[in-house]
């Protein structure tokens, strides 16, 4: 989770990773013995439930700014 979350900050991942961050989540809350998970699970849910749109903005500004890029350096 934290590796996605970080590329997320960035702006280096998909709006598909969003749906597996939950996923995962998911199947850690509830699912082990040590209250790590759930205090690991938690924030992720609520941050995705909250600002799922903001993070969505922010991965498709930074994909299609990489795309312009991508398009100057081929010129």
């Amino acid at each position: 989770m934290w590796r996605v979350l970080e590329r997320m900050a960035i702006g280096d991942s998909t709006t598909a990773e969003i749906d597996r961050l939950l996923d995962v989540a998911g199947q850690v809350e509830g699912h082990t013995i040590c209250a790590l998970g759930d205090a690991a699970a938690w924030p992720v849910q609520g941050l995705v439930r909250h600002f799922r749109a903001e993070i969505e903005d922010r991965i498709n500004a930074y994909r299609s700014d990489r795309r312009l890029v991508a398009v100057a350096a081929a010129e």
